[in-house]
């Protein structure tokens, strides 16, 4: 039997040939790394304790109803820059508008350039996540981002676009993460 034909009893995720294509069938990544398990090492987790302990906190200011209305309001402010600085630029809002169906992160559309434009944002230190076939994902977490976080990553997202500054030969190369 060759290593390629064995297989980890508990696949999943982490060992997935292509973990951020979200195809239906489980494709085993190649070599060892079709040995890890979906499950987050034991000692990456102890960091998750300081998570509790800063939503706990939040409790002497209004507590998950507060970070849940910074929440809002942040994504809020966020969908009507990106609106109103991009028309016509080709983004579709793709989060539900409706407070009730939607968590603390946007997600916009680009049809053909959805990707790079998230690799320049990057580049200029604003963190998003791309989503095949066209996606943007910007979290925006209550907990430690503020207002003028998000004009400060809008100026980065309208410079973007409308310069085409996502263009560049460097934010056209695809890498294994977004």
């Amino acid at each position: 039997m060759d290593r390629e034909a064995w297989r980890q009893p508990l696949a999943g995720w982490m060992g997935h040939a292509a973990p951020f294509a979200f195809t239906p069938e489980y494709q085993p990544a190649d070599g060892i790394a079709r040995f890890l398990c979906g499950t987050p090492p034991v000692l990456s987790l102890a960091a998750l304790e300081c998570g509790v302990d800063t939503l706990l906190a939040a409790e002497r200011v209004g507590g998950l109803a507060a970070v849940r209305a910074k929440s809002l309001a942040l994504t809020d402010l966020f969908i009507t820059l990106v609106e109103s600085r991009c028309a016509g630029q080709g983004l579709t809002l793709v989060t539900p508008r409706d407070h009730d169906a939607r968590g603390s992160q946007v997600s916009f559309a680009h049809a053909t350039s959805g990707y790079p434009i998230v690799q320049a944002l990057i580049a200029r230190g604003v963190i998003g996540d791309f989503r095949a076939p066209d996606v943007m994902r910007f979290g925006l977490t209550p907990l430690y981002l503020g207002y003028a976080d998000v004009f400060d990553a809008m100026a980065a997202v309208e410079d973007v676009i409308i310069s085409k500054a996502f263009e560049a030969p460097e934010f056209q190369r695809r890498h294994a993460v977004t």
